[in-house]
């Protein structure tokens, strides 16, 4: 109750004292922005917004494929940008999913029925497959940003590569993990 008689006192003094003024012209300003840009994943089957894109042939791969660092453990897909304003000078995003205690560009696995350890799968530029980007940074030197020809051409080719967290311990099994990519416009 005491909390109510000083906010009931405030909104009477508040009532009172507006009747009372004068009136008077208020002028808002304001600036409006271009919205932010439609992203979509192509790769996989989903809508775009949410894929599911399987590694290997089939979705299946062998232990030995990922250890040696084979094509055969690794897929492609791309980021698009889709209506996006002519603006658009810098684009960065951030790949974010359950990190690798091991390895930090590893999302680890979350299958939970049979399955693989010590794995974890990486995202990586196509033109730079073996400089994976850290899971949950915002350090522009350990995630995507783009270059201005990837906006200009309004897609980014990324690869996803299954990895050992620890050498030699990889067991095979199943293997299913959520990245999700965060974008940060300017």
């Amino acid at each position: 109750m005491m909390l109510l008689t000083p906010l009931s006192t405030l909104l009477v003094l508040a009532l009172s004292s507006q009747a009372m003024a004068a009136s008077l012209d208020v002028t808002f300003t304001a600036t409006l922005r271009e919205t932010t840009c439609d992203m979509k994943i192509e790769g996989g089957t989903g809508d775009g917004n949410n894929n599911t894109i399987p590694i290997g042939t089939g979705g299946k791969t062998s232990l030995a494929d990922i250890v040696s660092g084979s094509d055969a453990a690794s897929t492609t897909f791309k980021l698009k940008i889709v209506n996006c304003p002519a603006s658009l000078a810098k684009l960065k995003t951030t790949v974010t999913g359950s990190a690798s205690g091991y390895v930090k560009a590893g999302i680890v696995n979350a299958a939970t029925t049979s399955p693989a350890d010590y794995m974890a799968v990486t995202v990586a530029r196509v033109s730079a497959p073996d400089a994976p980007f850290e899971v949950n940074s915002t350090d522009d030197s350990k995630r995507l940003v783009w270059t201005t020809a990837e906006i200009s051409s309004k897609e980014v080719p990324l690869v996803a590569r299954l990895v050992e967290t620890q050498a030699g311990k990889a067991t095979t099994g199943n293997f299913s993990a959520i990245a999700t990519f965060n974008f940060t416009y300017e």
